[in-house]
């Protein structure tokens, strides 16, 4: 069976793709051996999560963020938190560390100065989110002075939750809505085929999870095998799904676009002095790809300074994150 599908691998891709696919079959291949070797006791539990693992990988990439800037729920929320002593609440956010979503989200919670704690969650058994109904990345979890707990789902409802609670009024402007809009319905969605790009690509996205040390042996090796494998292959689809002719090039379009049309002549911030929520929200997920990323790399050379500019002052902007345990 190992050596049919390993010439199927062969017949259909070449070079890098190969090589990519074989450590993939290699991985795949060691964990049929565990169970062959009768090792089920500690492997079948974690083995019927293949299908988990695809779902993870998809959210791993995509989150979760509202498509509209102030729901009817994100409404409600923050009406609550208008009423909430930040001193008196516990936050914790679970994420992914990569997730453009949920650095929207930190983004925002670092600028406001909120101490909080985070929780990476395993994008294979996602145990970490196991008492959730809502099963994407992020999502915050407020425990009040009374040790009573809330939970707000997605990054622009926390974002929004935050600003209401530490009366954080960010300069927004008329056509902020439009351009947080712009975030989650064009930027992100040009995130998955430029970082998922090439097989040898998506194993470096990939990279940071064989480097978590709360995770096994074996949950390293086939988060990191089969993620990428699986995103690899969702980010080509997602080329037809969004019409997406040349993702790197869209992507540097779209950066200069923002600098282009959502910064003000003679201002350093679409909000004028200070950013605004347009400002952090483009800032975070342009962040999630800061530093090895071949993705990141070319935009440095594709985007005009004037983005860059604009990017290192947020920057400056955003605090350190206050972490608590």
């Amino acid at each position: 069976m190992y050596v049919m599908i390993g010439i199927g691998i062969r017949t259909e891709f070449e070079g890098q793709q190969t090589l990519f696919l074989f450590r993939s079959f290699i991985a795949i291949t060691k964990m049929l051996r565990l169970l062959n070797l009768g090792r089920l006791s500690a492997v079948a539990p974690r083995v019927s999560r293949s299908k988990a693992a695809l779902g993870a990988a998809m959210s791993f990439a995509i989150g979760g963020g509202s498509l509209a800037a102030l729901s009817a729920t994100t409404k409600r929320l923050s009406t609550q938190a208008e009423a909430a002593l930040p001193a008196s609440q516990k936050i914790t956010l679970y994420q992914y560390q990569v997730c453009p979503f949920c650095n929207k989200a930190q983004t925002f919670i670092e600028y406001s100065g909120v101490p909080h704690k985070r929780v990476e969650v395993n994008p294979l058994s996602k145990k970490e989110m196991k008492f959730s109904e809502y099963k994407k990345v992020p999502f915050m979890v407020v425990e009040g002075a009374n040790g009573e707990k809330s939970q707000v789902n997605g990054s622009d409802e926390i974002v929004d939750y935050i600003a209401a609670m530490t009366g954080n009024n960010t300069p927004d402007t008329a056509d902020t809505p439009k351009w947080r809009e712009w975030v989650n319905e064009r930027l992100i969605k040009l995130l998955p085929p430029n970082i998922y790009r090439t097989p040898g690509e998506a194993l470096q996205a990939f990279d940071y999870i064989a480097k978590s040390s709360n995770f096994s042996y074996f949950e390293r090796l086939s988060a990191t095998y089969t993620g990428a494998l699986a995103m690899y292959f969702i980010a080509r689809k997602s080329l037809t799904k969004y019409n997406i002719k040349d993702a790197r090039a869209e992507l540097a379009e779209e950066m200069n676009r923002w600098a282009n049309e959502g910064l003000p002549a003679g201002k350093d911030f679409h909000g004028g002095s200070k950013p605004s929520k347009a400002d952090l929200a483009v800032y975070g997920v342009i962040r999630s790809i800061e530093g090895n990323y071949a993705t990141w790399t070319d935009m440095q050379k594709m985007v005009s300074p004037k983005f860059w500019e604009w990017y290192g002052k947020v920057k400056k902007s955003v605090q350190a994150p206050i972490l608590t345990s």
